[in-house]
């Protein structure tokens, strides 16, 4: 580290040959994405190379800072994914009735079908209890942890992990029947 610190490339390859498979799978793990892994290890990397200064050798090994600091990228990474694939979401089922993100030479039958489980969904979310709804929207549509969620709302992390637990049950529940007719041949 003292030598990247000092600009030494071949010290950072060094350390990206000794731990960039360490890094990857940590990646891989959290993200389920080859690609948006492969982005991270870059950012990743990139981050150890232009911010040095940030290693401090007294508070733990370079893998573990290494670690750290990929498991709190990642988990800003999925966040962000998360929140961007929810405002697509949002932005499909603004469209007029009826449409869908289906090819045009789809079958029709199943866009109505989509259509039709869009807005079972949303009904579904509207649905729950006004303490559920909160904490699972949080959870999932803008990628917050549990625990700030509970600081967010000054709430028990307990509460906050019961409620969403019971949201995402009273979901499940009522939307089984929305994934077996999408899902049917």
């Amino acid at each position: 580290m003292q030598r990247i610190a000092a600009r030494d490339p071949k010290a950072l390859a060094a350390l990206y040959q000794r731990y960039s498979s360490c890094v990857m799978g940590h990646c891989l793990r959290i993200l389920n994405d080859r690609a948006e892994a492969e982005e991270a290890v870059e950012q990743i990397f990139w981050e150890l190379w232009s911010k040095p200064d940030r290693y401090d050798p007294q508070r733990g090994a370079v893998l573990t800072f290494l670690l750290t600091l990929t498991h709190s990228r990642v988990l800003d990474r999925l966040r962000s994914l998360r929140r961007t694939r929810a405002l697509s979401l949002d932005a499909r089922s603004d469209d007029a009735p009826g449409s869908s993100p289906a090819a045009p030479d789809a079958d029709p039958s199943h866009a109505v079908m989509l259509d039709e489980a869009r807005q079972r969904v949303r009904r579904s979310l509207d649905a729950l209890e006004p303490d559920q709804r909160k904490v699972v929207e949080l959870a999932f549509l803008e990628g917050l942890s549990h625990s700030e969620i509970a600081q967010r709302l000054s709430q028990p992390l307990g509460t906050v992990k019961t409620r969403i637990r019971a949201g995402l049950s009273r979901l499940r529940h009522s939307l089984r029947a929305i994934y077996s007719e999408v899902n049917e041949p």
